[in-house]
């Protein structure tokens, strides 16, 4: 387990804390389930699932998109 120091507004640590007394746990716990439940999970068991996401770009080499650009051929680049 991980310690991880988070600084929030006054009225948010008294709702973590009446929760928490709700629930007869610490507001720290409840902060670790509010943070668990709102931070995505890695896709496909990676860790940084943005690696390798443009590996199926079917789109123009950059010197392609560039010889495009310098040669007024751009299509519409960038709308």
């Amino acid at each position: 387990m991980t310690e991880l120091r988070v600084v929030v507004p006054e009225e948010v640590a008294e709702r973590l804390a009446a929760k928490a007394v709700e629930r007869g746990t610490t507001p720290e716990s409840v902060a670790a389930e509010v943070l668990s439940q709102h931070t995505p999970q890695p896709s496909n068991g990676r860790r940084f699932a943005f690696i390798g996401m443009f590996d199926s770009w079917t789109g123009p080499s950059v010197a392609e998109a560039e010889r495009q650009l310098e040669d007024g051929e751009d299509e519409g680049f960038g709308q």
